[in-house]
């Protein structure tokens, strides 16, 4: 077990005007990939193998198959191209398939396919881990916060695999959005006779603000408010500190929600609501509010580490080389606009090759939505160094400074203005001078450390935020529903793609209202009993809400490439919401 906590609970209770307390729980998740767990392994010469994976992290690949087989990891070469989705369940899970099939080829010397079937997948893969959890929330008649303590029981099933990673990451948000003056949380990972669950978008996350979003909703039936009130009063604001020691870098938790409840309208939504709810017997309308705080980078300090290798060729054209696994998330369309806006030349001369143990080694998995901060900023590193000695030659050509001269929209450029030289001349003259076309370049993100001896430091290289309002229709009669529109405020500093980020955007939030509004895992005796698509209900075109999705504006983020932010993991959080919105619907009701 862990404990994280911030000032002194014990003494806080007396000063508390309201003290409830409860329990939440909250369901496992199947990822539902399209592309099944697979590997293809091809004998090279000698003990070499080639393994062809679908992974989100290929050098744990390398490295575990390597010790499988008594190799060494330059023996070993993991290529991926692209994986037909993961949202987590390829990161750690993807690895016994590809040695199993690389223990199979080096003893045939024959290629080896594994591809299980969906039944098999579900049946035997890792899931989004189950969590039952305690909670007990102090409140001034005004409806601050001053005191938080919960106990977290995770089902982790029968063995480890990343449940105290995960563990970890659901105590650093267990205040989600807000400060809360006084928190003592405990966390504690339960075996299990259930297959091993694992990573899955939001890493711990959602499982922890569930909790508090629940503990806020109980006061505020206790109290006799709308939780609105109690969210707005505790938001975090700048400067204040997270249980674990870090303070918050920006304000945009405040912002982002009340920007969402300007630009929504919130205050006459909720008078329509009403109105509807007094005119309408059977049918009630419900209204949530659900922030979202996120903070972003590995929580295991070693992790936060990437490399990129880049060629420019003779002809122009140019091949970049990450660690990142393109999943369907867009990393690959990120990482072409930073190549070329570093570059100051057109995306179409720019091919990202696979992602390759033998190109780029020590590769951290694409997680924890790092991949294109990371990834990007040593792309961004390569592509200036090719750019400083490609201006040195340039200056030479054209009889002026090297400071002068830039590169923009595949010219040369004095001052801003364009040259006589163009791109291709450009690479052509630095090849006969004999000047290095490519690079190889690293980062490692800075500042970040975490003690956990203490269980304090600032592990996170800054939080996303943002915020979101449900709207719900529930027919009293027949007990069903429909989330009829999301608006969401969303802080994605200033977005390197703003149609990749929209995507994620939508799709984090459907995959959390599966989460906790259909999607259910059932077991008997240890078996998997919803193990196909017919036992086992994830959203559809049907259940997707109109969303009405916006990026906060004047919000770049100094701490990530080109002042962007991360968007895979925190979108799912909204999908907190509706679960609340339906409550607010039912309360109405009776």
């Amino acid at each position: 077990s862990r404990t994280f906590s911030l000032g002194d609970v014990d003494r806080a209770w007396a000063d508390c005007d309201v003290v409830v307390e409860g329990s939440s729980e909250s369901g496992g998740q199947e990822h539902l990939y399209l592309e099944t767990q697979s590997a293809l392994v091809l004998p090279q010469e000698g003990n070499r193998l080639r393994i062809f994976s679908s992974t989100q992290a290929p050098t744990a690949v390398q490295r575990i198959t390597a010790r499988v087989l008594g190799l060494a990891m330059n023996d070993i070469e993991v290529d991926v191209a692209r994986l037909g989705g993961a949202f987590g369940g390829k990161e750690d899970q993807a690895t016994p398939w590809a040695a199993i099939a690389a223990l199979a080829a080096s003893k045939l010397r024959r290629p080896v396919r594994i591809a299980l079937s969906r039944i098999e997948d579900m049946r035997m893969t890792g899931k989004r881990h189950p969590y039952s959890s305690d909670f007990k929330i102090g409140l001034d008649k005004h409806g601050k916060i001053l005191a938080f303590e919960a106990t977290y029981y995770q089902n982790a099933g029968a063995a480890a695999d990343l449940s105290p990673a995960i563990l970890e990451r659901s105590l650093f948000h267990t205040t989600g959005s807000y400060f809360v003056p006084n928190v003592k949380v405990t966390a504690l990972s339960c075996r299990t006779n259930l297959p091993p669950f694992t990573a899955f978008r939001g890493f711990g996350a959602p499982q922890a603000m569930f909790v508090i979003e629940s503990a806020i909703t109980r006061a505020a039936e206790v109290m006799g408010i709308d939780r609105t009130e109690i969210q707005r009063s505790n938001l975090l604001a700048k400067g204040d500190s997270f249980p674990y020691g870090m303070k918050a870098q920006q304000g945009h938790a405040r912002r982002s929600f009340a920007e969402t409840e300007r630009r929504f309208d919130v205050t006459a939504l909720r008078s329509e609501i009403d109105t509807y709810n007094r005119d309408n017997r059977l049918s009630k309308r419900g209204l949530a509010m659900m922030p979202v705080c996120f903070g972003i980078s590995f929580t295991s300090t070693f992790l936060n580490q990437a490399a990129a290798l880049v060629h420019v060729y003779t002809d122009g054209s140019v091949s970049l080389s990450t660690g990142a696994v393109e999943m369907g998330q867009g990393v690959n369309a990120k990482l072409l606009g930073i190549a070329a806006h570093a570059l100051g030349i057109d995306i179409d001369r720019i091919t990202i090759e696979t992602t390759n143990t033998l190109r780029v080694a020590n590769t951290s998995p694409t997680a924890a939505s790092s991949g294109a901060d990371m990834n990007g900023r040593a792309t961004e590193i390569a592509c200036r160094a090719i750019v400083d000695r490609l201006r040195v030659v340039a200056a030479t050509a054209l009889e002026v400074d090297a400071d002068r001269v830039g590169i923009s929209s595949g010219m040369v450029t004095v001052d801003g203005k364009a040259s006589r030289i163009d791109w291709n001349q450009l690479i052509s003259d630095a090849y006969f001078k004999r000047v290095s076309l490519s690079a190889q370049a690293h980062y490692a993100t800075p500042r970040i450390h975490f003690d956990r001896e203490t269980e304090t430091g600032e592990p996170f290289a800054y939080h996303v935020y943002g915020a979101a309002v449900i709207e719900t229709t529930v027919d009293c009669l027949r007990g069903t529903y429909t989330i009829d529109r999301v608006g969401i405020v969303h802080d994605a500093g200033r977005s390197l793609n703003p149609v990749v980020d929209m995507g994620q955007l939508e799709g984090g939030l459907v995959q959390g209202i599966g989460w906790m509004t259909m999607e259910e895992l059932l077991f008997s005796d240890g078996r998997n009993l919803t193990d196909t698509l017919s036992t086992y209900k994830i959203p559809d075109i049907l259940c997707t809400p109109e969303i009405d999705g916006h990026f906060l504006e004047d919000a770049d983020n100094p701490n990530a490439v080109m002042q962007s932010k991360a968007i895979g993991e925190p979108p799912l959080m909204y999908g907190i919401g509706p679960d609340f919105a339906r409550l607010d619907a039912m309360r109405a009701f009776r």
